[in-house]
C-alpha cells in the first residue's frame, strides 16, 4: 500500500494538471471565440474597412443589399471621408429572443454629435469545431439624394459627381457623414451635410447655389462696358440700342454728350434652372446747347436721366456673355 502511494500521487498530479489544462484551453477558446470571432469583432472589422476606404471589404462584411443608386460614396477617398473623425464610445452585444441572433449596439461620435447604430448578426456555423461564425443580417444600404436646381455637378465627400437634370441619388454605408457642396469660378453652394446611422436611411441634401464675387465682378464689367459704349455715341439724344434718351421740343445743337453718373448694381439669382440678372438701374447725364424754337433763345441743356433695362446672362465653359434687353 505504501509502495503504491507515489504512483497514486503522480496520477493525482497528472489528472489535476490535465484538468487545469483543459480548463485553461476552454477559457482560451472562449476568449478567442468572443474576441476574435464574436459579433462585436465583426462590427470592428466593418468599421475598420470603412475607415480604410475599402468598400469591397466593407460590403462583403456587412452583407448588405445595394440599392439602385450611384456608388460614388462606397469606396476610396469618398468612403474614408464619410467616417473621418469617427470616435467609438462603446460597443455592447445584446442577445435577441431569436436563437442564434445578437444585436451589436455601437455608440459613437461623428460630425460633433453622439450617435448610435445597431447591427443585427446571426450565427451561421462554426469554424474548426470550436469557434462560432457570425454574419450580418442582410439590410438595405442607406441613400442620400443631392439636389442642385441650377447645377449639373457637385462635390460629394470631396468626390466630383454628376447631377443629371439637377439631382442624383447615391448609396452609402452606415454610419457615415455625407457632405455635398459646389464651387467653381462663377458659382458656389455652401456645404450641406447629414449623418446616416442605420440601414434604409434616406436623406435629401439641397444645394443653394449663388454667384461668386468673381462672376459678379465679371458681369459688372460687362454692364459698364455696354453703358460706356452707349455714352460714347456722340451727338445723339437717343443712342441706338441704349437704355437712356432725352426728348425735347427744342432744337439741340451739337456737340451732344452723355455721361454715366451711377452704374447699376449687379444682382444675380437662380430661376427655373437659369441664372438671371435683376433689373439694372442707373443714372446718366446729357449735355448740349438747346435753342427755343419760339423765342430763338439758346441755353445749356443739362439733364439727369434715370434709366432701367434688363439683360440676358449666359455662363458657359467658354465664358460670360451679356445681352442687353431694351424696351
Amino acid at each position: 500500500m505504501q509502495a503504491s502511494s507515489p504512483v497514486i500521487k503522480a496520477v493525482t498530479i497528472w489528472l489535476t494538471a490535465l484538468m487545469l489544462s483543459i480548463a485553461a484551453a476552454v477559457v482560451v477558446i472562449w476568449l478567442v471565440n468572443a474576441k476574435v470571432y464574436g459579433p462585436a469583432k465583426q462590427v470592428e472589422n466593418y468599421f475598420q474597412a470603412l475607415q480604410d476606404g475599402d468598400g469591397a471589404l466593407a460590403l462583403g462584411i456587412l452583407n448588405a443589399e445595394v440599392p439602385e443608386a450611384n456608388a460614388a460614396l462606397l469606396d476610396a477617398d469618398a468612403l474614408r471621408a464619410s467616417t473621418e473623425g469617427l470616435e467609438v464610445l462603446g460597443m455592447e452585444e445584446v442577445s435577441t429572443s431569436m436563437d442564434g441572433r445578437t444585436n451589436v449596439v455601437v455608440n459613437y461620435r461623428l460630425d460633433g454629435a453622439e450617435q448610435q447604430s445597431t447591427f443585427e448578426l446571426e450565427q451561421t456555423g462554426t469554424r474548426w469545431m470550436f469557434f462560432d461564425e457570425w454574419s450580418f443580417r442582410p439590410q438595405d444600404l442607406p441613400t442620400v439624394r443631392v439636389n442642385a436646381p441650377n447645377q449639373n455637378e457637385a462635390q460629394l465627400n470631396g468626390a466630383r459627381v454628376l447631377l443629371p437634370e439637377g439631382s442624383n441619388t447615391f448609396a452609402a454605408f452606415y454610419p457615415s457623414r455625407v457632405a455635398a457642396s459646389y464651387t467653381s469660378g462663377y458659382f458656389e453652394a455652401p456645404e450641406q451635410s447629414a449623418v446616416l446611422v442605420g440601414p434604409g436611411d434616406s436623406v435629401d441634401l439641397t444645394l443653394r447655389s449663388q454667384a461668386t464675387e468673381e462672376l459678379v465682378k465679371t458681369v459688372d464689367a460687362r454692364v459698364r462696358e455696354f453703358l460706356d459704349n452707349c455714352a460714347g455715341e456722340q451727338n445723339r439724344l437717343a443712342p441706338p440700342g441704349c437704355p437712356f434718351y432725352h426728348l425735347t421740343d427744342n432744337r439741340v445743337e451739337p456737340p451732344i454728350t452723355w455721361e454715366i453718373l451711377e452704374y447699376p448694381t449687379v444682382e444675380i439669382s437662380p430661376a427655373d434652372g437659369h441664372w438671371v440678372l435683376a433689373p439694372l438701374q442707373g443714372k446718366a447725364r446729357v449735355s448740349a446747347t438747346q435753342t427755343d424754337l419760339f423765342s430763338g433763345a439758346q441755353s445749356p441743356l443739362i439733364e439727369e436721366k434715370d434709366f432701367t433695362f434688363g439683360a440676358r446672362l449666359s455662363v458657359t465653359d467658354a465664358g460670360v456673355s451679356l445681352t442687353a434687353v431694351i424696351d
